[in-house]
């Protein structure tokens, strides 16, 4: 195993450390509109919790997307009910949000998570992280959440990582680094990934699980919003949507749509690539660009964020004809060569 870590780092994971020794009751969340490394980060840790014989619940506001479901054989992940599910947040001892920064994420949970008197911590690799946790455990140089988790559980016990532990772990890092291909995948993710099948992880499995298992909704989602994308600026961006009829009629949910984006990129001479997904009170959108093109700057002028080459937006009260207008407009300011 590896263990490469700052002298910073290492204090942060040692605090964290402390505070799984030091309480009983957590309660873990991800964003809206969760990913393979927020749901993967989740169940890894959820599971070594109970481990230590700790009590450990997942709540998410949003529901866990079909292809994901692999990984909660024994269904930790719960959708988060308003009428049920308060108490488990107000009574938490720590509550650990993963993979996001920001407390507006949380959607209906955030009023609850702010409310309570649990001690609170963040475990996350985005930039810009708002001030509203106890304890920030983030690292902004690393490709994925489920990579600092890793660190976090070999510190505190790495003997109680088992198999079950481990694919959650290299599910959460395969997914936000693309298969091990986006940039800051470095020796360390190898090797993290090397000990993690070591464990057990069938690499095969997982990616046959996440990518080669679609329902024929989904495949024909996708073929529909393949045939209509785009090309703007001389063939340097590519941009394509998909309606709520469009979802409805296929009986997707939004969730289910997250990894369209990429199909929308792989495409010669395209540096950027923008995805407009219909929600019911607006329009999400999903931003990917290759090489220094920072893409996290155009999702900050739609009140998003994200990684440089990897970020997200969403938009409320507005239209997705309208929303694609504007944000093609604004994308030519982040074009290496525009006016």
């Amino acid at each position: 195993m590896t263990q490469l870590l700052s002298p910073s780092a290492e204090k942060l994971i040692e605090a964290f450390c402390g505070l799984v020794n030091e309480n009983q009751k957590f309660v873990l969340t991800t964003h809206v509109n969760p990913d393979g490394d927020g749901l993967g980060s989740e169940l890894a840790l959820s599971r070594f919790l109970k481990k230590l014989n700790k009590e450990s619940t997942i709540l998410n506001y949003s529901e866990t997307p079909s292809n994901h479901l692999f990984l909660d054989k024994s269904r930790e992940l719960k959708k988060f009910d308003p009428e049920k599910d308060v108490r488990l947040l107000l009574d938490a001892d720590v509550l650990i949000a993963l993979d996001m920064n920001n407390s507006s994420r949380l959607r209906a949970m955030e009023k609850y998570f702010l409310e309570s008197k649990a001690k609170k911590a963040i475990i996350d690799h985005h930039l810009e992280a708002q001030d509203f946790v106890d304890y920030q455990l983030v690292d902004i140089d690393s490709p994925a959440t489920g990579e600092i988790v890793y660190h976090c559980l070999v510190a505190c016990n790495a003997a109680l990582i088992d198999k079950e532990i481990a694919e959650g772990l290299y599910a959460a890092i395969m997914t936000d680094t693309g298969s091990f291909r986006f940039p800051r995948t470095d020796g360390d993710t190898y090797r993290i990934a090397g000990h993690l099948v070591d464990l057990g992880v069938d690499p095969n499995y997982v990616y046959h699980k996440l990518y080669e298992e679609n329902s024929l909704g989904r495949t024909t989602l996708l073929g529909e919003m393949l045939s209509k994308v785009q090309l703007a600026y001389a063939g340097r961006v590519s941009y394509a949507s998909l309606t709520l009829e469009q979802l409805e009629r296929n009986h997707v949910i939004p969730d289910d749509v997250d990894n369209f984006v990429n199909q929308a990129s792989a495409i010669s001479g395209v540096v950027v690539t923008l995805f407009f997904l219909e929600m019911e009170n607006g329009v999400k959108i999903s931003f990917r660009s290759k090489g220094e093109i920072p893409v996290n700057d155009l999702a900050k002028r739609f009140g998003g964020g994200g990684h440089k080459n990897a970020s997200g937006a969403r938009l409320y009260g507005t239209s997705l004809s309208e929303t694609v207008k504007t944000v093609l407009r604004e994308t030519v300011l982040i074009l290496p060569d525009h006016a």
